[in-house]
This record gives C-alpha cells, structure tokens and sequence, in this order.
C-alpha cells in the first residue's frame, strides 16, 4: 500500500467547503470523484483541516492510500486532468506510513484579504470589499490580544459538545498593507470553526471605530458563545500554508517526532532551534521519544554523524523504544546518520 501526499489550491465560490456534503458539490468529492475515475476504486482522502463555504486555499494538503502504482508526476497530470479548472494539484509526493495529513500538522497559515477603494472584479473570489476606510494601528494594536494561548469561546461557532476544549494557541497575526489591499496573516497549530473570520471581524470592528481594544479583551474574557456575533465574509479567507511535523517512527504505542510547543524541551535549546536542527538535518539534533495518545514524554532521541541514542528516562519503556529504534534507522541512514542504539538515561 502506498501512501500519496497532495497540495492542492482551489477558488471556492462554487463550492460548499473541503467537507464532503450530500449534495456532492464540496472540493473533498470532487477529487475523491476523479480518483474513482483513475483507480476504479472508491478512496478517500484525508484532508489537513476543514474550509468553509466560499473560502479559498493556496495550500490545502490530503493524503490518501491506495495500490495503483504511478509515479508522482503520473499522479499529478491524472488528477488535473480530470478536475475543474477551479481546483489545481500544485505537488504531489510518495511518502511514509508515519505521515498524517492531518495528525502530523505543526501550524497553519490563514490570510484574509480585504480590498480597499474601487470595487475590483478581479479581486471578488479572494479578497473582501470593504467600502469604508479602518484604522489598521488600532487593528494590529488589538490583535496582540489574541496572540498566545487563550479561551476562544468568544471567538467561533463550533459546538461545545463537539469540542469541550476550546482553547487554542495563536503564534502570530501579521499585516501587510499593499496599495489598496490589507492581508491579515493568521498562524497557529488548530483553529475553530469559523475562528478567525470572527477574529477579523472585531477587528474590522475595532478598524471602523465600532469597539475599542479594551471591548475586546472583555469579549474574550467572557468565554461566552453569546458575546460576539459578527462573522467576516468567507471569500477573503485563504488556507495560505500548512507545515509539518516529521515523525521518525510510529506504532500504536508510541512515537519518535520533532520536538512540538508544549514538549519539555532539551536543556540549552530553544524549540526554534531544535526544529532548525532537524529541518536542516544539521550535525547535531534531537528528536522526542512520546507515547502515542497521552503524549507522555519517555525520552529522547540524540542524533550526530559519529552516534545516535535513543536515551530512555525509565527501563519500562525499553521494548518500545527498541521496536521504534528499528523503524526509524531506515530513515536516518537517509540522511547519513549511523544506526541508532538505545541507553537508559
């Protein structure tokens, strides 16, 4: 079996979001659609999140598995051949069984484009009109307030039941103001349902002169599905870039990945650090030694081009470290380090 990673951009004015819908018009069936048509057999592919209706993507990523043997340039000229015009494969790759689409995300990148001055019909499927001026100081002056980890119940619509946890972590939102356009750069690990064109849409409120930033921070200090309703129109909102995490080794039981926000990190090193490390493949990098559900933490994986050891925190874990060791020497003699061998530490 093997495993094809695809990115993907789409213009979604025709459709009803990535989710496949009853009524068969989403971006997910048309692609699994022309994957019946190519391999004779249903597939279904796993997309790196959900869009919503009318909202865009640069980079949307899906996987999918099948036994039908073609190259990734076959794949890529099979697939666009048969896809409308508003949906593009832009990469196709063979990779891994240890890749996810959607579990082995590290950040997503959404930007929402607004559109100042005369009404551009070129711009309509991408960027939303705003036919009054905003005040971007105070809109980037308010955005410091969602950067970080925070309670975003304020902030979406999605269904308490569905998703009890509502809290997410914000890397960073950027502005870039060019001519008569404003994009809003969004980047974080998950975002709610229809979280960040609420986002916007306070802070266009904030932009007109509506609210302040100090009603902002009440907002969301109030947790409360109640306290803000305003929706920012989908068409400005585009899935830019998703980034990934690389998994070295996986079972049911546990796993050998980059190092992730959250994780205990090594002594002495920043996790910008570690994932340059290891997206470099540099002389010297760590990798976290986890278990797979919890997310517990049993060691770490030590890698240079004279050694690599696996060190494991309690003698326990040593049979699983030992089968996953096994699977990840393959792929680190890939990047010419040695075998990996197995302390306790």
């Amino acid at each position: 079996m093997r495993r094809i990673k695809c990115k993907v951009s789409y213009v979604g004015r025709a459709y009803d979001g990535w989710q496949s819908q009853r009524n068969g018009s989403s971006i997910q069936e048309k692609i699994e659609e022309v994957l019946f048509r190519i391999c004779q057999e249903r597939i279904n592919i796993c997309g790196s999140g959900r869009t919503d209706a009318l909202v865009n993507a640069k980079e949307q990523v899906f996987h999918f598995d099948t036994n039908v043997e073609m190259t990734p340039y076959k794949w890529k000229g099979a697939l666009n051949g048969y896809l409308p015009k508003d949906i593009h494969i832009d990469e196709v790759e063979e990779v891994d069984e240890c890749f996810h689409a959607r579990h082995c995300v590290r950040f997503k990148q959404y930007d929402y484009r607004i559109h100042f001055g005369e009404y551009d019909v070129f711009k309509k499927d991408y960027s939303y009109y705003s036919p009054y001026s905003l005040d971007v100081e105070s809109m980037k002056d308010a955005a410091t307030l969602f950067v970080g980890e925070h309670d975003f119940t304020s902030f979406n619509s999605s269904s308490l039941k569905e998703y009890p946890n509502l809290i997410r972590n914000i890397k960073s939102i950027s502005f870039l103001e060019e001519g008569n356009d404003l994009t809003i750069s969004f980047v974080g690990k998950g975002f709610l349902r229809y979280m960040v064109r609420m986002l916007v849409a306070a802070l266009m409120e904030v932009g007109k002169g509506k609210l302040e930033k100090k009603d902002i921070e009440e907002i969301l200090k109030k947790k409360s599905k109640r306290a803000f309703s305003k929706n920012a129109e989908a068409q400005g909102l585009t899935l830019q870039h998703v980034d990934y995490f690389e998994i070295l080794a996986l079972n049911e039981e546990g796993m050998i990945r980059e190092y992730l926000y959250g994780d205990r990190l090594v002594e002495g090193y920043s996790l910008e650090e570690l994932e340059t490390a290891v997206k470099k493949k540099e002389d010297e990098c760590y990798y976290v030694f986890m278990t797979r559900n919890t997310q517990q933490q049993l060691g770490y994986l030590y890698c240079s081009k004279n050694e690599v050891c696996l060190k494991v925190f309690k003698e326990d874990n040593l049979s699983l470290a030992e089968r996953l060791i096994q699977q990840a020497n393959s792929k680190l003699k890939q990047y010419g380090y040695p075998e990996g061998k197995i302390r306790l530490e």
